[in-house]
């Protein structure tokens, strides 16, 4: 018979055992996670009994108990069971009062988070998910969030919320509920129930990467309009940049006009030498073949607008040309009167909308998939691949094929951090200094890039 372990470190060797821990408890339980039945908690929560029309809600109180228990394994509790019982028996003996302390009263207010439990349960029968029929435990966490951060901006949450750690982590107590460790199990009980199905963005090869583009050239040059052609040219441009820099589909819209035209002409006569090491001096990447990458913006965890650049190569070993498709954007938008602002944007200057970026780059997916043989015939290309992760997954195995220095591959996906502890600059630092920074990173940006 096989044996199945779950993460919780519970063993099943039927699917029919699985669903009857799922719909029963566990003896003891009572003793080493906090419980209180479906009418203590209406009465705790709504101040009255249960009704007959609470069938719902008291279903939903019972559901969070059970998946709570589940968030421990049962050999734990049994254990735990075990001993207390043989604790009892032992005091009996020696006429000695326990120590435990005792199971109730419990308090006369929600100190565990049942009432967002029930909220996520409900929430879990009701909403309908975006990649199947019910909605994902991931999705389902953020009430939780949610909850806490309501928590924290209350009057009682704000008095919580001063902290100091010297250090990297912080920690401060808290008396929110949502923080507990029933609310914890849970979690935990919950998404040993329900499972979790991942459609994450699926990486392409190179070959594939470079076949999208041509055929995405092809059909600008053939176009019946110029604003037709301009947004296929557009689209080529995006992917390559976003592919060649390994950069989240987000981050390539943070790339500015102003900076690629100032430095266009940087590198575009650069030379590989026949005897270029990793080890490259900033003299000699200077003269490399080189395109400078311009991204600026408000990014996470930065208070003002701020520019990062990168110095990638020119064309990648597979043949995507970058530097062609940033010159041919740059040429559109001349045409179009725009000299600054987002690179990727309408005529009007307005910025491109992902979703319709995405939508072209699969629809060349699907012609790749069905002309070729580089995308699996059985990949569905609506449901695993898309412009938010798929070049960079490319890009990132791609230089695993090329034996790239597994710390290369971290600081390129990691260009920000990266880019910061190399000394702290100063906000609002001149683009000049800046091009200066991003030669000298050229071992890693440079390297990286031209190895795709």
């Amino acid at each position: 018979m096989k044996m199945l372990v779950d993460e919780a470190g519970n063993v099943w060797h039927t699917q029919a055992k699985r669903e009857e821990r799922l719909r029963t408890g566990v003896k003891g339980a009572h003793m080493v996670m906090p419980f209180q039945c479906e009418l203590c908690w209406m009465r705790l929560l709504e101040g009255r009994d249960i009704e007959p029309e609470d069938t719902t809600y008291n279903q939903c109180l019972r559901r969070a108990n059970l998946d709570a228990m589940a968030g421990k394994a049962k050999g734990t509790i049994d254990s735990h069971r075990g001993r207390i019982k043989a604790n009892l028996l032992r005091c009996k003996e020696l006429g000695k009062t326990p120590t435990f302390e005792p199971r109730g009263p419990f308090p006369n207010y929600d100190c565990v988070g049942m009432g967002t439990a029930v909220d996520i349960i409900y929430k879990s029968i009701t909403a309908k998910g975006k990649i199947c029929d019910y909605v994902q435990v991931h999705t389902l966490r953020m009430e939780r969030s949610t909850a806490t951060k309501v928590y924290e901006s209350s009057p009682k949450g704000m008095t919580e919320g001063y902290s100091f750690a010297k250090g990297t982590g912080r920690i401060r107590p808290t008396s929110c509920n949502l923080q507990s460790e029933w609310f914890s199990d849970f979690l935990r009980g919950l998404e040993y129930r329900m499972g979790s199905e991942s459609r994450s963005n699926r990486a392409i090869t190179m070959k594939a990467m470079k076949e999208v583009l041509t055929r995405i050239k092809r059909d600008a040059e053939s176009a019946e309009t110029s604003e037709e052609g301009n947004q296929l040219y557009k689209v080529g441009a995006y992917l390559a940049l976003i592919t060649t820099c390994s950069l989240r589909g987000n981050e390539g819209f943070y790339t500015d006009l102003l900076g690629l035209r100032k430095y266009i002409l940087k590198g575009k006569d650069g030379v590989i030498p026949d005897d270029l090491n990793q080890n490259f001096s900033e003299d000699e990447a200077a003269s490399l073949p080189h395109v400078v990458v311009c991204l600026r913006g408000k990014f996470k965890s930065e208070n003002n607008e701020d520019y990062h650049i990168m110095c990638v190569a020119n064309k990648t070993r597979s043949g995507i040309e970058l530097r062609w498709w940033i010159e041919k954007l740059l040429s559109i938008t001349t045409d179009e009167g725009r000299d600054a602002g987002p690179a990727f944007a309408s005529r009007a200057g307005n910025l491109a909308s992902s979703t319709d970026y995405d939508a072209v780059f699969r629809v060349y997916l699907k012609q790749v998939q069905s002309d070729t043989n580089l995308i699996q015939d059985d990949h569905d290309v609506d449901m695993h691949y898309g412009i938010s992760r798929t070049p960079r997954k490319s890009a990132e195995t791609r230089a695993k094929q090329a034996k790239l220095d597994d710390s290369m591959q971290d600081a390129m996906n990691r260009w920000r951090t990266f880019e910061n502890a190399r000394g702290g600059r100063p906000k609002f630092k001149h683009t000049r200094d800046l091009y200066a920074d991003a030669v000298a990173y050229m071992p890693l940006t440079w390297s990286y890039s031209y190895a795709l």
